[in-house]
């Protein structure tokens, strides 16, 4: 052992000392680097012997989440979480944490952070082999976790609100519930903004129908993107957004794909355009209501008024645009809420199934050709569609912090527990019981990831009559978020999906040329995600279908 030591002794006596300054600050580092990532996998491989070798018996167990092991403090899991691929963390995660657990807790951003997994199947935990949700379940309904910290923290770090605005906007927002309760919830005025759209949307695609059908080819998703977008900008905010601001569908759908890049705060260089795209939305949106405000008189229409005037637009956004004055918030914060809204309402081929679309949509059609609303949302195949999209194409984190200490059910008898402490972060990602193979995947149905149309449809064994339902899907199906903060767009967003698909398919035919991906390469598969971070929300094509559109014929059917 001496000459060993003599050896490194000597060797170490040969490196100049200047080299030996310049190596020590990076061996330092690496040293902590290491330490952090053994103590973290020692305390996760502790934590899980509670799962491994907790008792048998129907007693009762009160277990501690495993917090996921990591090397870089404060930051945490944060980098290997925002990983631009939908899915791909969990898959990773879960090649190797047993999923059986429940629960798992990750270090983003400096806090702690505990994420629920919900609708369980693992056969040697589940005593009757029946999945559970309970834990996502108890989360929506508990009464004292809430979005407050989420929602300061996107003031703070996504729109740069000062500490004052964000005070503002928080001691007001019992004002927004009841906006969107008003104007949201109720049926009869979401109807009249869903009707202001078709009539937007019909424009659009009436003139589509004398320009779009001369090309030989277009971009399917591309195309129905920037018509949908505004159409829903113009229901909403009015004529002239679009006219002063023409960039502004670009620029958000870029804002979209920025959002949780600004919120778990990456450094400026990994973000490219990011910083001077939201500069400009924000610049762009105030000198917008600046100057409606001006051609109101000073005043937005009274929401009581029309259901719709060509300023300020809808009711819900004229009520909108008082309260900001009510509640004291600047014309940049009022920009920055616009912009919130947007993001809230804008962030989706076997011949028989279009066969029976189109059947559905007849029934749907008025004598004049226009559609009613309440017959097109209540078809049966037609909410599967919808339903079924929001499976596969939605990606959102339930979010809450923890005001005071919460235990939650980690499965369905009541045998294992979890508390929770003051100060957390709980999440319940949506993609993990929308992707779960083991809660979709069944006799007569396609896995999972694949597409079927038929999945919420229900027949009646002795009738033949066909029904939509959702139900087994309480705390596994969740693409509006869930609880008390449950979306208020939802019945917005479904009436202008369906209503869309309704307008185009029964004024256009397409013929499928072929497919390309994000670069707009030809490929020869049907595009898969484009590249987004996890709980992104709406998740979109990284690709494109090459369409040839031609007129349908009218009252033209398909077989």
């Amino acid at each position: 052992m001496a000459p060993v030591m003599d050896y490194l002794g000597h060797a170490l006596d040969a490196i100049p000392k200047a080299a030996l300054c310049a190596i020590a600050p990076f061996a330092a580092v690496a040293s902590i680097l290491l330490l952090v990532n053994l103590y973290t996998k020692w305390q996760y491989y502790q934590t899980l012997r509670q799962f491994t070798d907790g008792p048998t018996t129907s007693k009762q167990q009160l277990v501690e989440s495993p917090q996921i092991p990591y090397t870089l403090p404060v930051l945490g899991n944060t980098l290997s979480f925002l990983a631009p691929k939908p899915g791909h963390y969990w898959n990773q995660l879960f090649s190797w944490h047993p999923r059986s657990t429940g629960i798992c807790t990750l270090l983003l951003g400096g806090r702690k952070t505990h994420i629920l997994m919900s609708y369980l199947f693992d056969p040697s935990t589940s005593r009757n082999g029946n999945p559970s949700p309970s834990a996502v379940q108890a989360l929506f309904k508990a009464k004292s976790p809430s979005r407050d910290v989420f929602e300061r923290e996107l003031f703070r770090k996504v729109f740069q609100l000062p500490e004052d605005q964000i005070h503002n906007a928080e001691a007001g927002k019992h004002h927004e519930i009841e906006m969107n309760s008003k104007y949201l919830t109720n049926h009869e005025r979401v109807n009249e903004l869903t009707a202001e759209f078709s009539e937007v949307l019909e424009e659009v695609l009436d003139q589509d129908s004398q320009e779009i059908v001369q090309l030989e080819e277009i971009g399917l998703y591309q195309w129905l993107r920037n018509r949908m977008f505004t159409a829903s900008t113009r229901a909403l905010m009015g004529d002239e957004l679009l006219r002063m601001y023409p960039a502004y569908c670009e620029d958000f759908f870029g804002f979209d794909s920025d959002l949780l890049s600004f919120f778990f705060q990456l450094p400026k260089f990994m973000m490219g355009e990011a910083f001077s795209r939201r500069r400009r939305l924000l610049d762009e949106l105030e000198r917008w209501s600046k100057k409606m405000h001006e051609l109101s008189g000073g005043t937005p229409v009274d929401p009581e008024g029309p259901s719709w005037e060509p300023l300020l637009g809808s009711r819900l956004n004229r009520a909108r645009q008082l309260d900001y004055k009510t509640r004291n918030l600047n014309t940049r914060t009022g920009a920055a809420l616009d912009l919130g809204l947007t993001f809230g309402l804008s962030s989706n081929a076997d011949p028989s199934i279009l066969a029976r679309v189109m059947k559905e949509l007849r029934e749907a059609e008025k004598t004049d050709g226009s559609l009613d609303i309440a017959v097109l949302v209540s078809q049966p195949l037609l909410q599967s569609l919808w339903t079924e999209t929001l499976r596969l194409y939605t990606d959102v984190l339930v979010t809450r912090n923890l005001s005071e200490d919460l235990t939650l059910p980690l499965d369905e008898d009541g045998r294992r527990y979890v508390r929770l402490r003051k100060g957390d972060n709980v999440f319940a990602p949506s993609w993990l019981g929308h992707h779960d193979a083991a809660a979709w995947s069944s006799p007569g149905k396609p896995a999972d990831s694949d597409f079927y149309a038929e999945r919420f449809v229900v027949k009646d064994a002795k009738t033949g009559r066909e029904s939509f339902s959702t139900a087994g899907t309480a705390g596994k199906f969740f693409p509006f978020g869930g609880g008390k903060t449950v979306c208020p767009g939802r019945i917005f967003a479904k009436q202008e999906g369906l209503g869309a698909l309704a307008m185009v398919l029964l004024r256009f035919d397409f013929e499928v040329l072929g497919f390309v991906d994000a670069k707009k390469n030809p490929t020869k598969t049907f595009p898969g995600y484009a590249r987004a971070f996890a709980g992104s929300g709406a998740v979109v094509p990284g690709g494109d279908v090459r369409v040839k559109i031609r007129k349908r014929a009218a009252r033209q059917e398909t077989s």
